[in-house]
């Protein structure tokens, strides 16, 4: 359910009338999303949908309490906003709690395309033929997916705040296995702007890389030099900005912690890195709201290998007497100009990763993550991709990854495997890489 501005002030306005809490906070958010499905044995089959959320909470003093709603009729409102108020009275005390904000300035967005809000299945089936044709003319086995949805997020409050944005997506994957089953290959991306997204010049990747022949050799888990590519960069980038709270590093449970605080102003990675959050990065663009309210406005987390911010919530903020920083969900690193067959050339040894799978946090204060490889991963000997290679189990560091850099590519938009985070990454040759153990999956 796509819903415009004007709408969604006017359904602000009717949830808090129907609250008699000391103050009240409305967040909203929904989307209408169009997906396409291409199987070689699967057939086709296609899906249209959306949703509204709607978050109330009713706060008495310092106590707080909140309810949810996934309909919008004044019953289920109601029944929300009741709730709310219910469970603020039943809270304790909680010295956390904060005033609702009087108004919000929030800056302009760019994350919003008409030529993405109009990709009902038929158009979207039609974006994704010609990477249909060479799937079917590759002689693999293959699976796609396509989507395309436009999504709102709103905010509102007893006190006179409010706030709304929207914004477009469209993203595209191919995963293209070898008949024999031993070996495949993958390829994906997402953009805001449809028109920016060439599907079939992703399947192309797919099936080259599913296509590499002979079957996979055994590589020993290690250390290696390894080409990263913008997926791969880009959950080493997300891991590390999802682990990068000020409340954790000042409290001395974080890498980001530092003796009395945390590192900020410190240099921590490669003097090439620089990471930054735009809602109006023509790369990378966001909301201009972000996930609490706030106003998503252009922020620098590192720059020049130098730690420059870190997430910090209002009442953190006004505890430390710092500036509030909201927690982003699309970053932009700037990427440099080594091409790919450059970096490759100058790999005596090494491996290239395509994708991960599975990644999760083991350490928040040493960084470290792990996760499997998958789906093309391949050998570099003397300058040259010469054969796939069994897949790894990694344990290993963003903060890591980000010191070791070798080259650097230009950047482009990836897409991770378990997360719409927006994000536009260079591909990196990296060195000490640590693979600890094989995964047998193809």
């Amino acid at each position: 359910m796509y819903l415009s501005r004007d709408e969604i002030e006017a359904l602000t306005k009717r949830i808090l009338a129907m609250s008699t809490a000391e103050a009240c906070r409305v967040w909203l958010n929904g989307s209408e999303f169009h997906n396409v499905r291409l199987a070689s044995r699967g057939g086709a089959s296609n899906a249209s949908g959306g949703y509204p959320r709607v978050n109330v909470q009713a706060q008495y003093g310092q106590r707080r309490g909140s309810a949810k709603a996934f309909a919008l009729d004044d019953a289920s409102l109601r029944e929300a906003v009741e709730r709310a108020e219910a469970a603020a009275k039943a809270s304790p005390e909680n010295p956390e709690v904060l005033p609702p904000a009087r108004s919000i300035a929030y800056p302009p967005s760019a994350a919003y395309f008409d030529a993405t809000a109009g990709l009902t299945v038929p158009r979207l089936a039609n974006a994704v033929a010609p990477a249909a044709a060479v799937a079917r003319a590759s002689g693999l086995d293959y699976a796609l997916f396509a989507t395309a949805q436009r999504f709102w997020r709103a905010y509102a409050t007893s006190a006179g705040a409010f706030g709304y944005d929207h914004a477009t997506q469209t993203s595209f994957k191919t995963t293209m296995r070898n008949k024999r089953g031993t070996w495949s290959g993958w390829a994906g991306s997402q953009e805001n702007d449809a028109s920016r997204l060439d599907a079939g010049a992703l399947a192309r990747v797919a099936a080259e890389k599913a296509s590499a022949a002979p079957d996979p050799v055994s590589l020993d888990p290690g250390k290696y030099t390894v080409l990263l590519e913008p997926a791969v960069v880009g959950q080493f980038v997300a891991e590390m900005m999802w682990n990068s709270g000020a409340r954790w590093a000042d409290e001395g449970r974080s890498f980001f912690s530092a003796p009395g605080g945390n590192k900020i102003g410190q240099k921590l990675f490669d003097e090439r890195v620089t990471i930054a959050s735009n809602p109006a990065d023509p790369d990378a663009p966001g909301l201009a709201l972000s996930n609490d309210g706030q106003a998503n406005k252009p922020v620098m987390w590192v720059e020049g290998g130098v730690l420059k911010n870190l997430i910090r919530p209002v009442f953190w903020a006004r505890k430390m007497k710092a500036p509030a920083i909201p927690e982003a969900d699309f970053f932009s690193m700037r990427g440099g100009t080594d091409a790919t067959a450059d970096m490759i050339r100058d790999v005596k040894r090494g491996v290239l990763v395509t994708r991960l799978w599975y990644v999760r946090t083991l350490d928040r204060r040493k960084l470290l993550v792990t996760g499997l490889t998958r789906d093309g991963t391949f050998l570099i000997e003397n300058g040259k991709v010469t054969r796939p290679v069994n897949n790894f189990r990694f344990n290993e560091s963003p903060a890591a990854v980000l010191n070791n850099i070798l080259a650097m590519g230009p950047a482009r938009r990836a897409l991770l495997a378990e997360s719409n985070t927006t994000l536009s990454v260079p591909a990196l040759l990296v060195k000490d890489f640590t693979f600890s153990s094989i995964s047998p999956a193809v």
